[in-house]
């Protein structure tokens, strides 16, 4: 099986370049940061201009993740109040004019810190998930508010490493860990994963069993900073994490400790029901129909043991999930029947390599198909059966509809 859990790589003076980009991602980078507090914004535009080509080239969905500047330090003292937030919303206008997928705000000291990110979205008319870069002590005190406001969290063990106490990091890490997971929100675990490999070509034991525990953990995925931003090897960085969070993945059993406790929603039930059923039944994989892709993180959650492929049709989605475990993402045209996207199924995974006839595969959608939040189905397909060949009446009946030409009007 392939490797879930994932990998972002910094980009930086090592990773310039179509070349070098390309092997990083031959290499297995998920998602590219862009580190806005290094370099200038023609820079990274051009940087991210470049993941995109590569990545379409290579056929592969590659997440662009902007990491905005932190409170900058000046006679001793960090920037606070209105000039941060002025700092913030410039950096957040950049990024998202650019085009990322993602977010990552630093220094959070509370929940309330997401609605400057959440005032400029709206004034843009743009969304992407917000992760919250867990760096303060007043961090680690809201945490549970934290991972409930943002839609993610970044574990920056570094300058946690500065903050608190060094005993108290691997436990902050872990509950980290296990609130994201009780919420579906993904959490990245972050710096000195390979740090030796700056100049090293190969890493010392503690830091293989570093990235190994991060998985055990259950962390989303995993991210090397000067490792691929400056580093001497910032290729066999990334092969080296990949190889690592494999075995780990193969011989392990990530997320330890049984499956987290979250809402008590329809599609929390749901999920968690069809984790189990492809337990005990042995399916091939579980598929899934996502607008937004709430469901497929219902399901990473609980990181079931077979492969979870996402379906959507929103363009903006895949990316957006290539931070999220185990999620591997198609974006599909919309339909309004289930058998439709049952054959929207059986027609992807028969292209695949992986799949052949009679496999068994679980599929969670919701009924209508289309509505974000209305996850309320789970239907086994063993691949090459026939699916109803047309929709229904009544959809028919609708499609013919909405078709139709407007009456004239009445004289």
């Amino acid at each position: 099986m392939a490797r879930r859990a994932k990998i972002v790589c910094t980009l930086g003076p090592a990773t310039a370049g179509a070349d070098r980009l390309r092997e990083l991602v031959e290499a297995g980078m998920d998602v590219a940061r862009l580190d806005l507090g290094h370099g200038t914004p023609v820079e990274h535009a051009a940087t991210y201009h470049l993941v995109r080509e590569v990545a379409a080239r290579a056929g592969r969905t590659v997440g662009v993740l902007a990491d905005l500047r932190g409170p900058r330090i000046r006679f001793g003292q960090r920037a606070t109040g209105a000039a941060l937030a002025e700092q913030r919303a410039a950096d957040l206008r950049f990024a998202l004019g650019l085009g990322v997928d993602l977010l990552a705000l630093p220094f959070v000291t509370s929940p309330e810190d997401v609605e400057v990110a959440h005032q400029v979205m709206e004034e843009l008319s743009v969304w992407r998930p917000v992760l919250a870069k867990l760096e303060t002590p007043a961090a680690v005190r809201h945490l549970d508010a934290i991972v409930a406001a943002f839609d993610g969290v970044v574990v920056a063990r570094d300058e946690l490493g500065v903050e608190l106490p060094l005993d108290e990091i691997p436990l902050v890490q872990k509950r980290a860990i296990r609130r994201c997971r009780e919420l579906a929100k993904p959490v990245v675990v972050a710096a000195q994963l390979l740090d030796s490999m700056v100049e090293q070509s190969r890493p010392t034991r503690a830091e293989a069993s570093d990235v190994a525990n991060a998985v055990l953990d259950g962390a989303d995925a995993l991210l090397l900073a000067a490792e691929t931003s400056v580093g001497a090897f910032p290729v066999p960085a990334v092969r080296m994490m990949a190889r690592i969070i494999a075995t780990a993945e193969e011989n392990g059993v990530a997320g330890d400790g049984g499956p987290p406790t979250g809402s008590a929603g329809n599609v929390d039930a749901i999920t968690a029901a069809a984790a189990e059923v492809a337990q005990s039944l042995t399916v091939g994989a579980i598929c899934c129909f996502t607008r937004s892709g709430a469901t497929a993180r219902q399901l990473a959650r609980h990181q079931p043991t077979v492969p979870l492929l996402a379906f959507t049709p929103d363009r903006a989605v895949p990316a957006q999930l290539s931070l999220t475990w185990g999620v591997e993402t198609f974006t599909m045209p919309v339909v309004v029947h289930t058998d439709e996207m049952v054959q929207q199924v059986q027609d992807v995974l028969l292209s695949l390599d992986r799949f052949q006839i009679g496999d068994l595969v679980l599929i969670v959608a919701g009924s209508p198909p289309g509505l974000p939040g209305s996850t309320n189905t789970m239907r086994l397909l063993r691949l090459g059966d026939r699916v109803m060949a047309r929709p229904p009446v009544h959809a028919a009946v609708r499609l013919a509809r909405q078709a139709a030409p407007s009456p004239e009007p009445v004289p």
